[in-house]
C-alpha cells in the first residue's frame, strides 16, 4: 500500500507539467503515512482500490485517533471515533444494521463505515472532502481527467 504511494512520487520526473501531481502525492502520502496503523483493518473492510481513500479520511476525520471527539456540530450532535460518527448517523446505522458496538471500536466503525460507501458512497464525510479529496486522484487518474491526467 505505501509502496504505491511511494512509487507514484518517483515514477516521472519532476517539471512544470508534474509538479502539481507531485504535491498531491506527497500530501496523501503523508496523510496515510500519519494513520498507516489502521491499514490492516482498513484492508479487511475496503476493496484494495478505496484502502488510500479511507486510510485519509480517517486521517482526516480523527488524526488515526479512534477515541476523537468533537461536540461542536450545530444540531447538538458530536462526533466520535476514527470515523467521526455523529449521534445521529450512529443511531441510524446501529438500528439499520443492530450494531451493538459503540463507534470508539475502530474495526467495528471501520465495517460500518465500508457499509456505508458501499451502501451509499463517501458523501458522508463531505465536511473534511477538501482535506481527503486528493486520495482518489492518486489512485483513479482515469476518473480525473479534469486536473491533466492523460490516462484513457
Amino acid at each position: 500500500m505505501i509502496e504505491l504511494l511511494i512509487s507514484c512520487v518517483l515514477t516521472f520526473p519532476i517539471s512544470t507539467d508534474t509538479l502539481e501531481k507531485y504535491v498531491i502525492c506527497r500530501d496523501v502520502k503523508e496523510k496515510v503515512q500519519h494513520v498507516e496503523e489502521w491499514i490492516p483493518t482498513v484492508s479487511t473492510y475496503f476493496k484494495e482500490e478505496d484502502i488510500v481513500q479511507a486510510m485519509t479520511v480517517i486521517y482526516c476525520e480523527s488524526s488515526g485517533r479512534y477515541t476523537a471527539y468533537n461536540d461542536k456540530n450545530k444540531n447538538g450532535s458530536n462526533d466520535l471515533g476514527l470515523w467521526q460518527f455523529n449521534n445521529h448517523t450512529w443511531d441510524w446505522l446501529s438500528n439499520k444494521l443492530s450494531i451493538k458496538d459503540n463507534r470508539v471500536n475502530p474495526v467495528v466503525s471501520t465495517r460500518v463505515a465500508s457499509w456505508l460507501v458501499y451502501n451509499d458512497g463517501w458523501h458522508h464525510w463531505n465536511s473534511s472532502k477538501e482535506c481527503w479529496k486528493n486520495a482518489e486522484y492518486i489512485y483513479r487518474p482515469k476518473r480525473n481527467k479534469s486536473m491533466g491526467d492523460t490516462a484513457s
